[in-house]
């Protein structure tokens, strides 16, 4: 099959670069925009506005596509490592080291815009669903990075995931709502060391485990921790007048900004060199980030008033 993909993609480098001919610097900034939206920062918004402000159920189911939708193109990208685009003849207008098949950003724009489309259920967001999910995938061809085909297969991927989230997760959650704390918390951790355990490693990599696989076993690990301590414990409402959901996540961000970047400034302070020891504390670092969104900043909220 790697072989059928890769006569596709050499047949495509046409496209790509008459794509470019239209190339302009108010063009390459509109592309770079739509890009950016696929990127971890821009989710880093998202997520938590979901959940803190409009729904937590949303942000939950949301949060499950964004993970697992990543974690499937990490495993298909190391299974299949085909190169990107050559240049020349076609410039590379975003920078990118991971191989190109499947397109990252195709694949969570059609789970994350797809998911949010089917719960929102109004006409309007279904329209700009499908605008952000073409022309975040369309602005990966425009920057030379990505082939048709990765982004087609992203956007299959994507809506794979989308389905099976929205049809799989409230199942799940009927059987495991009777399950004590523990037991709930043993599970996560088991599903987390699951996805650490079988995502293929590339031989760039620096050994096992893989660091994508990483960060978003440890971001759905912190999540889960978070949320089971919201369903026994916390029972944290969205509801509230617009003040205090504004209030409510300026707060969040800036507790999250504060635990996102400060791991980061102590791991370039202790100058780590040990592969397993930097793959350790990126783990914790994000799983922090996600029980800050599920956990942390919900309890804050709470003592500071701005959530019953």
């Amino acid at each position: 099959m790697s072989e059928w993909i890769q006569a596709i993609d050499q047949a495509s480098i046409p496209f790509l670069v008459w794509l470019q001919s239209f190339q302009s610097g108010g063009l390459t900034a509109i592309m770079r925009f739509f890009s950016t939206l696929g990127t971890e920062y821009f989710f880093m918004l998202l997520l938590p506005f979901l959940y803190w402000t409009i729904s937590k159920r949303w942000g939950v189911l949301v949060s499950l596509s964004l993970i697992f939708s990543s974690y499937l193109t990490g495993i298909i990208k190391t299974l299949f490592n085909l190169p990107r685009p050559p240049s020349p003849p076609v410039e590379k207008l975003w920078h990118e080291t991971s191989p190109s098949f499947t397109s990252g950003h195709a694949a969570t724009a059609m789970a994350v815009w797809g998911t949010l489309a089917i719960l929102v259920h109004k006409v309007w967001f279904w329209l700009l669903a499908v605008f952000l999910i073409f022309f975040i995938g369309f602005s990966r061809l425009y920057l030379g990075v990505h082939y048709p085909a990765d982004v087609i297969g992203g956007w299959v991927l994507g809506l794979v995931v989308a389905w099976a989230v929205l049809a799989g997760a409230p199942r799940i959650e009927v059987a495991v709502r009777t399950w004590s704390a523990g037991k709930m918390l043993v599970a996560a951790l088991a599903l987390s060391l699951l996805m650490l355990l079988i995502h293929p490693v590339r031989p760039e990599a620096g050994g096992w485990p893989a660091p994508g696989a990483v960060q978003l076993a440890g971001m759905l690990l912190g999540m889960l921790a978070g949320l089971v301590w919201d369903v026994k414990s916390l029972h944290f409402r969205v509801n509230g007048p617009l003040r205090k959901r504004i209030l409510r996540l300026l707060l969040g961000l800036v507790v999250l900004a504060v635990c996102y970047v400060t791991p980061k400034l102590l791991l370039v302070q202790l100058d780590v060199t040990s592969y397993p020891m930097e793959q350790m504390l990126r783990f914790g670092r994000y799983a922090l980030v996600g029980f800050v969104v599920s956990g942390l900043a919900p309890w804050l909220f709470a003592k500071a008033h701005l959530a019953e």
